[in-house]
């Protein structure tokens, strides 16, 4: 399951990264934020305000560089799909608090 997470890691964030350097394409965000389910991102829910995105399994895999690469892709392509930035909470397969991003203070690893 491993390699599985890594190789949808790289086509996630190429393909998302690729369309950044231009304006913000919907269609390539979309498809993004659909690949990385369920492997990277297990479940998005919202709870006090926060939309709360649980990580996948494979989290506990990844190194601080490879989750902030998934966090901050996540959160430009949850923005172009919105039409704005969210506030978003990422937290490991046990709760635990990976990161936030919000318009204000934007991405903060934990």
């Amino acid at each position: 399951m491993a390699r599985l997470t890594r190789f949808l890691l790289v086509v996630v964030l190429a393909t998302f990264t690729a369309t950044q350097a231009h304006a913000c394409d919907k269609t390539a965000a979309k498809k993004a934020l659909a690949k990385m389910r369920p492997y990277i991102v297990a479940s998005v829910a919202v709870e006090d305000g926060w939309v709360v995105v649980t990580l996948g399994q494979d989290y506990f895999s990844w190194s601080d560089r490879q989750t902030e690469g998934i966090v901050t892709t996540y959160a430009n392509a949850d923005a172009c799909v919105t039409g704005q930035a969210r506030s978003l909470e990422f937290r490991s397969p046990s709760g635990k608090l990976v990161a936030r991003a919000d318009r204000l203070r934007g991405i903060q690893m934990k």
